[in-house]
């Protein structure tokens, strides 16, 4: 089964009628592409800038605190219809939805900023979302994700404007 299955799964009993999974991928803190790929390597970058990077809307809302919402080394980063979640990593050999750390709605999403790939050793698309009301969710998707991870994140970015221009559902 696939890690989108797997969240869809974990998820079955939290869906509302039509959600459904549309990405799943593991995904880093930021930092902890380099920090797992490269030994002894520090970890966390900064905030400075997110604002700036901010890619989909700036909503009519509260702005998004500069703030870092915490998250594990690792974790498992879902795009469904209605939201995103976060999941610890569960599974002995193959990576699985553990726990739910984190989700917020479509709606409560501010704004998406481009994702980069980063250059270096341990290539990683990285990017962040703010979150109103709560702050910034950093993350990163280790370089074999890089196209899967572009491509949730362009289409979580178009699903954020549509909200802000009325054009969604």
């Amino acid at each position: 089964m696939t890690l989108r299955g797997k969240a869809e799964s974990r998820l079955a009993g939290e869906f509302v009628p039509g959600e459904r999974v549309l990405h799943a991928l593991l995904a880093f803190r930021v930092g902890g592409v380099r920090k797992t790929m490269v030994a002894g390597a520090a970890g966390i970058a900064g905030l400075a800038g997110a604002a700036g990077m901010a890619l989909a809307a700036r909503r009519g809302q509260a702005e998004a605190p500069q703030v870092p919402i915490p998250t594990p080394g690792r974790f498992l980063f879902a795009l469904t219809s209605h939201r995103i979640a976060l999941f610890t990593v569960g599974g002995i050999v193959r990576a699985a939805p553990g726990q739910p750390l984190r989700s917020w709605l479509l709606d409560q999403l501010a704004w998406v900023s481009e994702p980069e790939l980063n250059s270096g050793v341990a290539q990683a698309l990285r990017g962040q979302i703010g979150i109103v009301g709560e702050g910034v969710l950093g993350y990163e998707f280790a370089r074999l994700q890089a196209d899967e991870g572009r491509s949730m994140i362009k289409r979580l970015a178009r699903v954020v404007k549509e909200l802000e221009t009325g054009t969604a559902f």
